[in-house]
């Protein structure tokens, strides 16, 4: 399978992804429900008869017991005159995520040779292999058919 280049609009849907500023609690979506909720002054029984889902599956959750499916919450955010809406939220930047796996994809080829050329007592000074490293983790990113996804993550 060839991968395709990022059209021009897919370049800008990325460049909206952006990791949280700063690692402060969000409200869970049993949160808001509750919270908006709270504010429309239904009950959990009213919310639960007009999502048409039972009252104690709402309170597990609002309690965060129970993890909804999507079309659940769906239902019951329309119930409140609510949209859902759901986002991805990097928890670093996209282009940080790439580069670490190519470093990592780098550095597991860059050990396998190095033990083999230690074995010949030919392994290069810590300097030089810090800069072989640098040298094919941009080759990997600049090389769109490589497969960086293939092993177990290991970073």
């Amino acid at each position: 399978m060839t991968q395709r280049r990022l059209n021009i609009v897919d370049e800008m849907a990325l460049s909206r992804l952006t990791p949280p500023e700063t690692k402060t609690h969000e409200p869970s979506h049993g949160d808001w429900i509750r919270i908006l909720r709270d504010s429309l002054r239904m009950t959990q029984a009213e919310l639960a008869s007009r999502a048409r889902i039972t009252q104690p599956h709402l309170a597990g959750i609002e309690s965060g017991k129970t993890d909804p499916q999507i079309s659940t919450l769906r239902r019951i955010f329309e119930a409140m005159s609510c949209y859902l809406v759901l986002e991805p939220r990097p928890r670093k930047p996209i282009k940080e995520v790439l580069r670490g796996r190519a470093r990592s994809v780098a550095l597991k080829r860059s050990k396998q040779s190095m033990g083999t050329m230690a074995l010949e007592h030919q392994a290069p000074e810590a300097e030089v292999f810090k800069q072989l490293l640098e040298k094919r983790t941009y080759e990997i990113l600049t090389d769109r058919r490589e497969k960086l996804w293939q092993q177990p993550a290991d970073d």
